[in-house]
């Protein structure tokens, strides 16, 4: 085994071991000192591989963006119908919310206000630009579903934040077990959202007016 795969091993170990720290101690009472003594190693090899707390932490955030990412694009590159896709993408995010629970935990740490985590400002922003990239790829989904005439002429922007904004509420209910006291599954909720969303944007009609493809999170306001 080579050395660059040593440090590679290493580096994936520090990040498993540290988000089960961030999760159980909190980001504030998590020290570099507790991560390196549940990795097994000094204090020195630790700031080898990252400066500090702050870039651990971003790193566990960023490593789940990414994984989402990819899995979205997976799914968005598929020729099916658009109204099937943006139903898949949310069938995947459901599937990460299972599998990966601690990363899905994890990732939305930095946006809770009441925990007050203040990362570095570059840091902060490039985390803010993945969760933008999420929107980004259904808003490609609905601009070709719309110009194929598979969904209704509305703002892409606009319902790709819609529905990002759906998501991740129906997750804040079921972590926050709003939904289990009301004895309705997770499962159920993504379901029932996908059929309401669905009647609302799906194209009936024959025609459909020409979309821009400047998506609004990256073009710029009208002067």
């Amino acid at each position: 085994m080579t050395d660059n795969t040593n440090q590679i091993n290493t580096r994936t170990m520090i990040l498993e071991k540290a988000r089960h720290l961030f999760l159980s101690l909190g980001y504030h009472k998590t020290t570099m000192r507790n991560i390196a003594d549940v990795a097994g190693i000094s204090t020195g090899p630790l700031y080898f591989y990252f400066q500090n707390k702050a870039e651990v932490f971003f790193h566990i955030c960023n490593e789940a963006f990414d994984y989402l990412i990819v899995d979205f694009r997976r799914v968005a590159s598929d020729d099916s119908h658009a109204g099937l896709r943006l139903r898949n993408i949310y069938y995947s995010y459901k599937t990460f919310y299972y599998q990966e629970p601690q990363l899905f935990e994890i990732m939305h740490l930095p946006t809770n206000p009441m925990l007050g985590i203040d990362l570095p400002q570059t840091l902060e922003e490039t985390l803010k630009q993945k969760s933008q990239e999420l929107v980004k790829i259904m808003e490609g989904v609905i601009q070709e579903g719309i110009i194929r005439q598979e969904l209704r002429p509305v703002d892409p922007c606009k319902l790709a934040l819609y529905l990002y904004s759906v998501a991740e509420g129906i997750f804040l209910s079921s972590r926050l077990s709003i939904l289990q006291q009301c004895n309705v599954s997770l499962d159920e909720m993504i379901d029932t959202a996908i059929e309401l969303i669905g009647v609302g944007m799906i194209e009936f009609r024959a025609e459909s007016p020409h979309v821009s493809k400047a998506g609004c999170l990256n073009s710029s306001k009208p002067t």
